[in-house]
């Protein structure tokens, strides 16, 4: 699904209206998409029949009453809308109007005309909204946030500010037209602050704000709806930057017959590992255990064999000649060109230190192997430390740096990367010819054709030394099962993201241990393989008939 900015979805908007689609069909069809999400809240809410609310003093007859807060622009129209039909629904509706209704936009003011008489309508200046907003919420059972839509942009003036902070702190479900009002489109900037959204149904094209922090963390569920605006002019405004949705993602999990064996679940090599960080080769072949893969080698300097013999059983362990500093000794002596024939895929560079004997002799070697790789850390700093443009000798490569690396990389300051993530990725995936995995909030995966895939799963409980270890062992895990390179980037930053969340689940994203991230990995696979065994399409795909044997 692509992903547009503020200024290319009012050009999609633009072209629509241009085209034919009137901009009032648009809002019909936007408000009803609205009404259905916020329909379908009300009846999964907790607590009895009515409102939803386990301790509100409302009667088990009473029915729920939804407070619409509308701005005098198209996505107050939306608002609108929604009120309307809920009233012909059987829902009570109250909408707040923050504007004088003659400075409506033109289809706004159309539907405003159309309200019935059964929807409330409260109109208050500025300097009474808190006031009035307080009367209000003690009424409602839900709020729709329909005040700005993606054309505002942060800071905001008072009392927008102050009425925000009094919507969140309501302890309403709040359902929000296409993006939390407060929120940048664009880049998700919140300044001081945006609506808090249970749930964000975004019309047509999710917003990049919608999916870059801290706008996400304001924006709750995203919902995409298709409400008309055809594919040719979303092509043309929004080419390049895309966001799998959460089917895409369970199409992505290699095919698994059920009478498969190790052999044809793939073999993965991990290179990884020195005397200063042995922990990196262990937590990198934990990711590789945990991905499916059927045979897993972990390769290291021979001072931690031991150390990776106890702490990882299921994996092959073969120890490698170090050098003084106990880092990967350079040359053919390392054993891995013997290694390499019938694996499927190599991860390599997690913890193997900045020997400069290493660095030179990886870049020479990364440059020939035509197993598929996933090259990570230090692998990654040996080119920029050689000053070396990354090359290989296959196009199934995945790169996985994260700021400070590509910053090396790239020879510019890490906040040029930080801010102009999507960008730089696609241009270096262009020009290196690889899958570019740039970690971050958020993670974005880019291909040499181009393509920027927006990953929005994870949160902070990533943010710890050893995770990308973890992702690494991953994506080379699902290469070796017969994943393409961006296959294996997008499916592998998805379940990393989720596994961090879950790894948290009861307990706090700052307290989660690196090994436990790895450990809900098989959870996160075991719900998103009992989502599609529920779709007779992803079943067949996944766990196909015909003999593995």
């Amino acid at each position: 699904m692509r992903v547009c900015t503020a200024s290319q979805m009012a050009a999609i908007d633009r072209d629509t209206i241009a085209g034919g689609l009137p901009g009032l069909e648009l809002m019909e069809r936007a408000g009803t998409a609205l009404t259905e999400v916020v329909l379908e809240e009300l009846e999964s809410a907790a607590g009895h029949q009515g409102c939803g609310h386990e301790d509100c003093g409302h009667g088990a007859a009473t029915a729920p009453r939804i407070l619409v807060l509308c701005g005098k622009g198209n996505n107050g129209g939306d608002g609108l809308v929604v009120a309307r039909l809920l009233a012909g629904a059987g829902v009570g509706a109250t909408v707040f109007l923050l504007a004088d209704p003659e400075t409506l936009s033109p289809d706004a003011a159309a539907n405003f005309l159309r309200l019935p008489d059964g929807v409330d309508v409260v109109v208050s200046p500025p300097e009474g909204w808190l006031e009035t907003l307080d009367t209000l919420l003690g009424e409602a059972d839900l709020v729709v946030d329909a005040i700005f839509g993606t054309g505002i942009e942060p800071p905001l003036r008072s009392p927008y500010p102050e009425l925000f902070h009094a919507m969140n702190d309501a302890g309403l479900t709040c359902v929000a037209a296409d993006i939390p009002s407060g929120v940048s489109g664009d880049d998700g900037r919140v300044d001081p602050v945006a609506v808090a959204a249970d749930v964000t149904v975004t019309m047509g094209l999710p917003k990049r704000g919608l999916l870059t922090p801290p706008g996400r963390d304001f924006a709750g569920e995203v919902v995409p709806v298709d409400i008309g605006f055809p594919a040719e002019i979303c092509a043309r405004h929004a080419p390049d930057h895309h966001w799998l949705t959460r089917r895409d993602h369970l199409a992505l999990l290699p095919p698994r017959p059920t009478n498969t064996h190790k052999y044809l679940c793939g073999s993965v090599l991990v290179v990884a590992g020195s005397r200063a960080y042995g922990g990196a080769a262990h937590l990198a072949g934990l990711g590789a255990l945990r991905s499916g893969a059927g045979l897993v080698t972990v390769a290291a300097p021979a001072c931690l064999e031991t150390a990776l013999r106890v702490g990882l059983p299921e994996a092959l362990v073969v120890p490698l000649a170090e050098t003084a500093v106990g880092t990967l000794a350079p040359g053919a002596d390392t054993g891995l060109d013997s290694l390499l024939p019938g694996r499927r895929a190599l991860a390599i560079g997690p913890g193997m230190g900045d020997d400069p004997a290493t660095d030179a002799w990886l870049v020479e070697a990364l440059g020939r192997w035509q197993t598929p790789l996933v090259v990570d850390a230090d692998a990654l700093n040996a080119f920029a430390r050689t000053g070396t443009e990354p090359r290989f000798a296959t196009a199934d490569v995945v790169l996985t740096p994260h700021a400070g690396e590509m910053a090396r990389l790239c020879g510019v300051p890490a906040a040029e990367i930080v801010a102009g993530s999507l960008e730089i990725a696609a241009e270096c995936a262009a020009r290196w010819n690889c899958v570019l995995l740039l970690k971050g909030a958020p993670t974005v995966v880019a291909t040499p054709d181009g393509r920027v895939r927006i990953n929005a799963s994870g949160d902070d409980a990533l943010a710890r030394g050893g995770s990308g270890d973890v992702l690494a062992g991953l994506i080379a895990g699902l290469l070796a099962q017969g994943s393409t390179a961006p296959e294996a980037a997008l499916l592998g930053a998805y379940v990393h993201g989720l596994a961090g969340t879950r790894a948290a689940a009861g307990c706090s994203t700052r307290a989660v241990l690196v090994r436990e991230i790895a450990a809900a990995i098989g959870p996160v696979f075991q719900e998103m393989e009992q989502e599609a065994s529920s779709d007779a399409e992803l079943r067949e795909l996944l766990w196909p008939t015909g003999e593995a044997l």
